[in-house]
């Protein structure tokens, strides 16, 4: 008896170890970088809203493997707002090097045709993305923010 309460403490405690641990590192994992968007198809097309799928390529500076769970958020086009995004499937980023998420963005068509009118006349828009997502390794996963504020190209990303 007194074996098996000493068995169940130090299990405990190791367990609460392992968590404090995985938490600490996931605490100093650095920002992935962005590095560009590609193939954007028309996934559902809808006359008030429609579905585009795209990749969004990112770079991981992190010395360490990393899992994201899911991702969500809002992106705006020139301070307009454009559409609501998900990434719901399990993505394995490696350490040290580049990554694809997969990203379905639910988007204004209103918007789409305001946009493309803007390419028109100024290619370089600003995108602006907010939203959080699931980011860990091992069995720790923590909320992490989603930030990006930078001018694109438009005409490019839509060729």
């Amino acid at each position: 008896s007194f074996l098996i309460q000493m068995t169940k403490t130090a299990m405990s405690y190791l367990l609460a170890f392992l968590i404090v641990g995985g938490l600490s590192s996931c605490g100093s994992i650095k920002d992935p970088e962005f590095q560009r968007i590609e193939n954007i198809r028309l996934g559902k097309l809808g006359f008030a809203e429609s579905t585009l799928n795209l990749d969004i390529v990112y770079s991981n500076p992190n010395n360490t493997r990393l899992k994201l769970k899911s991702a969500e958020g809002e992106a705006w086009l020139d301070n307009n707002f454009l559409g609501h995004f998900t990434v719901d499937s399990l993505i394995n980023i490696p350490a040290n090097n580049l990554f694809r998420l997969p990203v379905k963005l639910q988007v204004d068509m209103s918007k789409i045709v305001q946009s493309s009118i803007l390419a028109f006349l100024n290619p370089e828009v600003m995108i602006k993305v907010n939203g959080k997502a699931k980011l860990g390794k091992g069995f720790v996963y923590i909320d992490y923010p989603i930030k990006y504020v930078g001018k694109q190209n438009l005409r490019e990303l839509l060729k």
